[in-house]
This record gives C-alpha cells, sequence and structure tokens, in this order.
C-alpha cells in the first residue's frame, strides 16, 4: 500500500474501530454486560478524538472520511447509550415503566440523528464552537455517570432520573447551545490543562478505573465550554 492510501486509510480505520466498539456496548447491553457496554462508549469517545486528531496531522481529511466519521458517531453515541438505557432501566421488572424508558431512549436516538444530519448540511462550521452539545460529549457523560452511579452503589436508587436525564441531554444535542471545542490554545496552561485531562482520561479508560474522575473533567469541560461560549456570543 502506498504512503497516501496508508495516509488516507488510517482516519477512516479508526472510525470503523469506533463503529464496532459501538456496535459490540449494543450487544453488552443486550447480554446485560452493562459495566462493559458503559466503558466501549468511554472508548469510542477517545477513539472519535482521535480520528480527527490523526485526519488532521496527517492532512488526510476528506468527503468520505467525514461520512464515516458521522456513521460511526451514530453508532456509538446515538444508538449505544440508548440502548444501554434500554437494557439496563428495563433488566428489572417494575423498575422503571418501559414506556417512559422506551421514549428517552427514542428521543436521545433521534435528536443525535438529527444533530449530525444538521452538522453535514452546515457549510461553515465554526472553527472554535460546537452548535448544540455535541453528541460525543453527551456520551460521554452519560456513560461515565452510568459507571459512577454503578461504582458507587447508588445506581438502582438513582435509575428513577435517569430517563428524564436521557431526555434533557436529547434537548441540549438540538439545541442551539454554543460549547467551546478541545483544541490547541494561545495559553501554554490552558493547553497543559486540556493535555492533563486528555492522558488521565486514556489512562483511566485503559484500566477501567475511577469513572467519577472521567465524569468530573467531562462536566467540566461542559461548564467551562458553555461559559466560554455564553461570553463569545
Amino acid at each position: 500500500m502506498s504512503w497516501d492510501r496508508a495516509r488516507l486509510a488510517l482516519p477512516n480505520a479508526i472510525s470503523a474501530t469506533n463503529m464496532v466498539l459501538g456496535l459490540v456496548s449494543v450487544a453488552m447491553s443486550a447480554a446485560g454486560r452493562f459495566e462493559w457496554a458503559a466503558w466501549l462508549i468511554v472508548y469510542s469517545t477517545i477513539l472519535d478524538k482521535a480520528d480527527g486528531a490523526v485526519a488532521r496531522a496527517l492532512g488526510a481529511g476528506s468527503a468520505f472520511g467525514m461520512e464515516m466519521d458521522s456513521f460511526s458517531d451514530f453508532t456509538s453515541f446515538g444508538i449505544a447509550p440508548a440502548a444501554l438505557t434500554w437494557f439496563a432501566l428495563t433488566a428489572s421488572p417494575g423498575v422503571e415503566p418501559a414506556v417512559w424508558v422506551g421514549f428517552a431512549s427514542a428521543t436521545w436516538v433521534l435528536s443525535s440523528s438529527f444533530r449530525l444530519a444538521r452538522f453535514n448540511l452546515v457549510t461553515h462550521e465554526d472553527a472554535d464552537f460546537f452548535t448544540g452539545l455535541p453528541t460525543t460529549a453527551a456520551a460521554g457523560v452519560y456513560a461515565t455517570l452510568f459507571l459512577s452511579l454503578r461504582d458507587l452503589g447508588v445506581l438502582r436508587a438513582a435509575s428513577p432520573a435517569l430517563p428524564a436525564l436521557v431526555i434533557a441531554f436529547a434537548v441540549l444535542m438540538v439545541s442551539g447551545l454554543r460549547i467551546s471545542k478541545i483544541k490547541r490554545r494561545r495559553s501554554g496552561i490552558v493547553n497543559l490543562l486540556q493535555g492533563a485531562a486528555m492522558a488521565t482520561t486514556v489512562v483511566l479508560s485503559a484500566v477501567r478505573a475511577l469513572p467519577e474522575v472521567l465524569l468530573v473533567l467531562a462536566v467540566a469541560y461542559l461548564l467551562a465550554g458553555s461559559l466560554a461560549g455564553r461570553r463569545s456570543g
């Protein structure tokens, strides 16, 4: 394989791996292995960041790559979290009304598909801000929250609130909320903090430990990013 073909293929291979992990997450949810299903969503968020970084570093961006990324995102961040919600909350009969859980799960899928379709039709993307909560961020926060609740032993007690939270995330995905993107900044301190946060995410995800730390990092990014978006608006 020539270098040019390898250069173009690498980001797409990462996107394809992301998609496969999303499919495996759905299968894990269906099998009742909810912890693994949630961690696979977290792994997919890391790969989603990696494919864009690799494409930019290699100058390998393409229309095909953008479509591959969207299909991967829909699988891993649109379908997998909804499957986790449905199977986890309906695993114990009588815990949550199935209709309510199903409505929340369907709302997540529809909102993520709407957001991704809208993004693909935008001809002039804002280089600094997302419009609406990114599907990657929504799925990452939800997965780490699920893992944190499970790790703390309070998932069953908190389960009545999860469908409402899923719907809230779905609304934010299609909202006009502006959130700052993670990218290289002029401030060395900001770059150092971003790099440390990403390194911490990769390490803790690799050993499947301390999801609470990952949740705090994800929420901190959303709060700081939305605050920056409001100031620039």
